[in-house]
């Protein structure tokens, strides 16, 4: 952010915004759908082996819509260079199984590619980007890291799980997609959420002020991403003792609601103690606005981890699917209405205060249907 500056900053996050878009068409619902059977179903070997063709079956027709979609984009918006860099993107995501290994509940192995994968491109930008470099290079960073962590990731599911990548039923493909269609809405919808707010500051602001609550909201997920690592290894073992017990799951379920949520106190303290220190780390402009803005996203990110829980923990394992894409529609709606409004009338701060809106309606709408169905057993569910 230091090197390229808050406008040409905001230029990338523009074209991140694109590439997230390709990127969830590929993952599809697959992280949640493939690996909560592959989870249920862990200890069958031909049936781990039927899942994970299937659904790479799938990726691969989701990979080539998703490039195609790349050339027409980008072709209208006149960045034909990016076309290339934005295949690499795609095609290393595609590589990338981390469903497979998750539902396994190998979830250090998933760790140690991912840390592989930001350890490369965080060495690549810290040594090569400087004030005079393209925004090009920076996608080709991001190309060339996503591609290594790919090939590794395949590779590790290959050679210890016996589980070669082919592409040869496109009609059980096909079904699949199909099948998982309705966590795949939410997913959409989710990544509108994420990405209406940051849409309207560019139309309604200016690319220099989404720079600016880019950096905050950014903030904001990294201290979302603290509780990652706990929250999604557990999701498989929620999948698999839902499938088992429904009493048992909302207990264990509690329990991760609890230890994830005196993690999360702990870093919202943390953050608003040295949060002048913290965005001067990110950027030498407009120190005290974003801080501000921050303190706000820093409400909604304590609200964000209750949502995940009840959505990767209840919700998901339960086959909840129609509960989970009301929760994203309500959410969305909230904060399409409120957005415009807010932001009119106080600038960045009415944006962070339009997404605090938005996720208090999610966590009231969420904590209803926990309660509505939370003495209702189990109802089994195949892949």
């Amino acid at each position: 952010v230091k090197n390229y500056g808050l406008s040409n900053w905001g230029n990338i996050v523009f074209y991140q915004i694109i590439i997230n878009y390709l990127i969830w068409i590929i993952d599809w619902s697959f992280n949640q759908y493939s690996t909560k059977f592959i989870s249920i179903n862990s200890g069958n070997k031909s049936e781990l082996i039927k899942i994970f063709n299937e659904t790479k079956s799938a990726q691969f027709i989701l990979l080539i819509i998703s490039i195609l979609l790349s050339i027409l984009i980008l072709s209208i918006l006149g960045e034909p260079k990016l076309i290339f860099l934005f295949s690499l993107i795609l095609f290393g995501s595609f590589l990338q199984s981390f469903w497979f290994l998750n539902g396994l509940e190998k979830i250090y192995e998933t760790a140690l590619i991912q840390l592989f994968n930001k350890s490369l491109l965080a060495v690549m930008i810290l040594f090569f980007i400087d004030n005079q470099s393209s925004i090009y290079l920076y996608f080709l960073f991001f190309g060339v890291s996503s591609l290594f962590t790919g090939f590794i990731c395949q590779l590790r599911i290959t050679y210890k799980y016996n589980n070669i990548l082919e592409i040869k039923n496109i009609s059980k493909g096909i079904k699949t997609i199909v099948k998982s269609s309705k966590l795949f809405y939410s997913t959409i919808l989710g990544s509108f959420i994420n990405s209406s707010i940051p849409i309207l500051i560019s139309i309604l602001i200016g690319k220099p002020a989404l720079g600016i609550y880019n950096i905050a909201d950014r903030i904001k997920g990294i201290s979302v991403q603290l509780t990652h690592p706990i929250s999604h290894s557990l999701f498989p073992r929620m999948a698999k003792e839902y499938s088992k017990n429904k009493r048992s799951g909302n207990k264990l379920l509690k329990l991760i609601l609890f230890i994830l949520l005196f993690i999360t106190s702990l870093s919202f303290i943390f953050i608003n103690i040295f949060i002048i220190d913290i965005v001067k780390y990110f950027s030498n402009e407009n120190i005290l606005l974003i801080s501000s803005i921050l303190r706000i996203l820093l409400f909604s990110f304590l609200i964000n981890v209750i949502e995940e829980v009840m959505v990767n923990h209840y919700l998901m394992p339960n086959g909840m699917y129609n509960s989970i894409n009301k929760l994203k529609i309500s959410i969305l709606l909230t904060s399409l209405i409120s957005c415009l409004p807010l932001i009119l009338s106080f600038g960045l701060k009415g944006a962070a205060y339009a997404n605090l809106f938005s996720e208090l309606i999610g966590l009231i709408y969420i904590l209803f249907i926990y309660n509505k169905t939370k003495n209702i057993d189990y109802k089994i569910q195949s892949f």
